[in-house]
Parts: structure tokens; sequence; C-alpha cells
């Protein structure tokens, strides 16, 4: 019999083994009922409270003594029906909550706050932050871009790029004269997408968006470190900086 299907609905192993012998028993003592389902007596009178309080076992006194019975197994899926009730009832309460859950979270986004992420999935977890607070039209700067990436940081900021683009966000690169002519950094140009070089060989790549900077630390061989800035004071002393470095950069 697979009991894992009883586990699931909500009973505890004891609770299972205690019902099973009390439908093999019938109407039981606590004796007979230790015997058949192998739990210790000094369990089993909670385990028949909690049974009792689900609607699964029913209990008789005769002669001073309490005597047990099962509940025919229709029951259960009365059990089912119950639980699904509380789950549909918490569900709607969590629904309700949900916007006030919201308001708190959303101004903690909007506080300024210095995070250090991790690895490539670290890394991931912060330009997903901008991510998140794309809006048609807004403007993502990145300069320091060289050619350090391996095929996997190489492929996510590709995919990172078509993101931008379908969600309309106007982009401007600027790349490390070593990355000219290198095809895989570069993307279809588009209405939504400016580059430029600059006459320097290695650099770290600094993004710029609203008023959050990341700075992916990359190197070859080595685990990802990336620092993710909200701060609209350093946002925008790194913007003035990039729009300078625009001006002397070459198309």
């Amino acid at each position: 019999m697979e009991k894992e299907i009883l586990y699931d609905i909500g009973l505890t192993k004891g609770e299972v083994e205690v019902y099973l012998a009390l439908l093999k028993t019938g109407f039981s003592s606590t004796g007979n009922i230790v015997k058949e389902s192998k739990v210790t007596k000094s369990k089993v009178y909670d385990i028949l409270n909690r049974l009792k309080e689900k609607g699964l076992v029913s209990i008789s006194l005769k002669n001073d003594i309490n005597y047990y019975d099962a509940a025919p197994p229709n029951f259960l899926i009365e059990l089912i029906e119950k639980r699904q009730k509380e789950v549909k009832n918490q569900k709607e309460q969590i629904e309700k909550l949900i916007p006030d859950l919201v308001t708190i979270q959303t101004s903690a986004l909007k506080k300024e706050r210095i995070e250090i992420f991790e690895g490539f999935k670290g890394m991931k977890s912060a330009f997903q932050i901008l991510e998140k607070e794309f809006e048609p039209g807004q403007e993502f700067l990145v300069f320091g871009v060289d050619k350090t990436l391996n095929q996997q940081q190489l492929n996510f900021f590709i995919n990172y790029h078509k993101i931008k683009l379908k969600s309309r966000i106007k982009t401007k690169v600027i790349f490390t004269s070593n990355l000219k002519g290198v095809k895989e950094y570069h993307l279809k140009k588009s209405r939504y997408n400016e580059e430029k070089h600059l006459e320097q060989s290695s650099a770290i790549p600094i993004n710029i968006y609203k008023d959050m900077v990341i700075i992916p630390l990359l190197s070859q061989g080595e685990k990802e470190i990336t620092i993710f800035f909200k701060n609209k004071k350093l946002a925008e002393g790194f913007r003035k900086y990039f729009y300078t470095l625009w001006k002397v950069a070459k198309a």
C-alpha cells in the first residue's frame, strides 16, 4: 500500500499507522491499537486525539475504558476538501495582503544601498534588479567593456542586451579599442543601440541605469564579483563621466 499518498494529504507517519491499525482491528482499546500500529503507548493517545480532531477517529466510553473506531475511508475525501477550503481561504487572505507587501518591498528598494554579489548567479541577480526597473525609452549606459569575458559571461550579456531591446531601452556602450572588429561583442545596430570605442586596452565595465550602478569584476578563470550601488548622486557622477568619454570616443 502506498502510504505516501496519506502523508501528502496532511497526515503524519504516526497518524497513518494508527488509522490503518484501527481500520484493521475495528472498535478497539489502546492496547490493541499499540500492538497493531507499533506506535508506543506514550504517543498513541496524542495521535488518537489528533485523528479525532480531523474527524478520522471516534471515541466511546465502555466500562470506564475509552474505545476507538476509525471513520470510514471516504472521510479522507472530506479531509482533503476541508484542506482545500482552508488553502483557498489562505490564498484569498494572501492576495489581500500582497499590495501591502509590495509597498514594503518597493519602499526598501528605493533606499540607497550597496550590495556585493559573488559568482555567475550572483552577477545575474544583480543585473535582474535593473531589469525589473526597465521602462521604454530609458537610457542604459555602459563603459569600460574590454576583452575579459568568458563564453558564459558573453552569452549572458548578449541575451541581456536582447532583453533591453525588447524593453525598448536605449543602450550606449563604450568599448575598449581591442574589441574593435571583434564581431561577437557587437550586436546588430538599431535605434536602441549605439556603440563607440576608446583608445585603451583594458578597463573595468561600469553599467548605469536610472539611479543604479553595477560594476562586475571579471577576470578569466576567477569567480565573478559584482558590486551593485543604488545611489542617485553616484549614478549621476558616473553618467557625467560617461558622456565626457562619449565625446572623445570614436564611432
